[in-house]
């Protein structure tokens, strides 16, 4: 008798045992289920918000294409706006289309995607206003933007590079200049740089403050005599220092980067400027 009761409270305790895991996994099923479901939630929220209950099309009296016709129509007006004539626009965008794949939509036509890139580029201009200005929607500035950068980018590969890569040729201006012939007879251009604001992530400003406290990238170009630029380097943080992404240009970009041909050299424009500066001060000393 004994011996039953006690097999009796064995079973009892193994079955509250087994009760008590079956609870906590019925339990830890309902969370993972609870959470699985709110974020499908989330998510078909964020769907339905984005691409099916989206906002009414804007109307203007005066659309996008109509304030740019506007404008080319206005004498000065596209220089104002685009940082060109209107003799430049039309042949930048003949280009574009004929050469590196600028195209149109139904909506949208190759004038209006190029408008949009200059407008935003010339004054720096946000997404929010580029929308007001042309009366579109942020993924169609967004879209028309980067389709105009990337066929810009293209076309820079056969416009931003030496006209005679292995610089064999003493440039004009200095062979018939007495001041600068021979003495600069083996230069074959210049290069200097600057710093331009960039718009940076939060988490990641910190390496483009530079001695001035604003947040830049720092841009190098090199260009020869006649102004035409050879090789540009941009993107690299504020903070470094000009040898540093003179340094890394070289090696990131030893495809583009005009290496100078051995006796060669570039001239550097902010070293010029210090020699100026110590010679002004040496002879105000004397």
């Amino acid at each position: 008798m004994i011996l039953y009761v006690q097999m009796s409270c064995d079973d009892d305790s193994d079955d509250d045992n087994q009760y008590e895991l079956k609870k906590k996994f019925i339990c830890l099923h309902s969370e993972h289920m609870s959470v699985i479901c709110e974020g499908a939630t989330k998510i078909v929220g964020k769907y339905c918000s984005s691409w099916i209950m989206k906002n009414e099309p804007r109307k203007s009296i005066l659309t996008g294409f109509g304030w740019l016709q506007e404008t080319i129509g206005t004498p000065g007006e596209t220089f104002t706006m685009f940082r060109m004539k209107t003799r430049v626009f039309f042949e930048l965008h003949d280009l574009l289309v004929k050469d590196y794949g600028l195209g149109y939509s139904p909506f949208v036509s190759s004038y209006e995607s190029l408008a949009m890139f200059l407008w935003t580029l010339g004054g720096c201009e946000s997404n929010r206003r580029t929308q007001n200005r042309f009366k579109r929607s942020t993924d169609t500035i967004h879209l028309k933007f980067h389709e105009v950068l990337l066929c810009v980018v293209k076309m820079s590969a056969d416009y931003i590079k030496p006209k005679d890569p292995n610089f064999m040729a003493v440039h004009p201006r200095i062979r018939n200049d007495k001041r600068a012939y021979p003495h600069l007879k083996d230069c074959i251009g210049a290069i200097d740089g600057t710093h331009i604001r960039a718009s940076i992530p939060e988490a990641a400003q910190v390496r483009y403050i530079g001695r001035t406290g604003a947040i830049t990238q720092n841009v190098m170009a090199i260009c020869d005599f006649d102004i035409h630029f050879m090789y540009a380097s941009i993107g690299q943080p504020g903070y470094m220092h000009d040898t540093i992404v003179l340094y890394t240009s070289m090696h990131m970009d030893k495809a583009t980067f005009p290496h100078p041909p051995k006796g060669k050299h570039f001239c550097l424009l902010q070293l010029m400027s210090y020699v100026q500066q110590l010679t002004c001060t040496i002879l105000s000393i004397l």
